[in-house]
């Protein structure tokens, strides 16, 4: 069993408390202006508790500066980094290494540490273990930078990022910065078969069924769907203007960015129906949300992805609910290079980068996108995920 010294608070500011009057109230600083609460507006807030109950000043800086500069909507970017971060000063103070005093040594040791402990009957992930490491190297070269925190560790990463630092990389006593991570083994994509996503649809509670059809038909990720507002949806006299069997809303894709998304008539067409039909609304104040369970909430992401393995097992499939998001992109791609229409040149790769809402795209993206949404492949193909759910 793991020893847990340290602890994670969550705070969602907006959800704790109804106004920066009311905390400021709370907090006995009525004098105070609540225009100076610059972490309000943050979706959540995450603290650290040190093994006497006090908040790790440090830490909860560096977790603070982390969630003003992620640009997210879900605070899991502040989340990550407070319980890798907890793990790590936890690694600390069970083997009594003071924190000024870390090297590259004790970076390697936490490396060790983290892939002989087992967390549940499993090992971690490659993935895992990577991004703790990444947390702590990032607290110390925050803290090097910052002058809150200085180490050894902290002095061998801030030089190592500067390219004038005089140090001859083909030296053998030159190392990366990145040296101490794990080699992570890139799997291929995992697709579900048409066998594989009827049986899957027959079996799927509503409305989690229509969820899953907008994560395959859509390319959509899980907190994409669940963040999905009525006001997203378009009106039935915009549906009828559709041209091509597509429309096209705006959804805050990872990392707060606002993209187009191409999504099948008929599944608009279905969601409105449900909307008006089965959709439970008994909490007010959260009507806005598309997916709501029994109870009138909205669906969270980790029910939708409980839902998912619940249903996958019950077909005896292993798949994963991000397996719907690899389905629509390798099928979307192939029907892309497979097309062939009006002498129409279509760089495959860019538009499913653009399909898929990655940020790798630069100032060609409205051309790009202009070029293949406009495609008899991408209708093609979206129409075969879309069908393939519901014959």
């Amino acid at each position: 069993m793991v020893t847990r010294l340290h602890r994670l608070l969550i705070i969602r500011p907006n959800e704790a408390f109804s106004s920066r009057e009311e905390l400021l109230q709370t907090a006995g600083l009525s004098g105070l202006a609540a225009e100076e609460l610059h972490y309000f507006q943050l979706p959540l807030i995450a603290i650290i508790l040190s093994p006497d109950g006090l908040p790790h000043a440090k830490a909860c800086n560096f977790l603070l500066e982390k969630a003003v500069q992620s640009k997210g909507t879900t605070g899991d970017t502040a989340r990550s980094y407070g319980e890798a971060l907890c793990d790590w000063l936890d690694f600390l103070a069970l083997n009594r290494y003071q924190p000024m005093d870390v090297t590259e040594e004790h970076l390697g040791l936490y490396r060790l540490h983290l892939l002989g402990v087992k967390h549940g009957s499993h090992k971690r992930q490659v993935s895992t273990v990577n991004h703790r490491l990444v947390v702590a190297a990032e607290y110390h070269r925050w803290g090097q930078h910052s002058k809150n925190l200085v180490s050894p560790l902290g002095h061998f990463l801030e030089t190592s990022r500067q390219p004038s630092n005089g140090r001859n990389r083909l030296s053998p006593r030159w190392r990366s910065p990145s040296s101490y991570l794990v080699a992570v083994d890139k799997r291929l994509p995992k697709i579900l078969t048409q066998e594989e996503i009827v049986r899957l649809f027959k079996v799927a509670p509503r409305p989690f069924d229509l969820m899953f059809r907008w994560a395959i038909a859509t390319g959509m990720r899980r907190v994409e769907i669940c963040g999905l507002q009525l006001d997203q949806l378009p009106s039935p006299s915009a549906l009828s203007r559709s041209e091509g069997g597509l429309m096209m809303i705006e959804v805050r894709r990872k990392g707060g960015r606002l993209h187009s998304v191409a999504v099948p008539s008929q599944l608009i067409e279905e969601t409105s129906w449900y909307v008006l039909t089965e959709r439970e609304v008994r909490n007010q104040t959260k009507n806005n949300f598309v997916f709501l369970g029994r109870a009138g909430r909205p669906i969270s992401r980790q029910r939708l992805t409980r839902v998912f393995r619940a249903c996958a097992s019950s077909i005896e499939s292993e798949a994963t609910l991000h397996h719907l998001r690899h389905t629509f992109a390798v099928n979307v791609l192939h029907a892309l290079e497979c097309y062939e229409g009006d002498g129409q040149a279509i760089n495959p790769l860019k538009g499913l980068q653009i399909l898929l809402g990655h940020a790798s795209l630069e100032s060609t993206q409205i051309y790009l996108r202009a070029m293949s949404m406009s495609s008899d492949a991408v209708r093609q193909a979206l129409d075969y995920l879309y069908g393939g759910t519901i014959d």
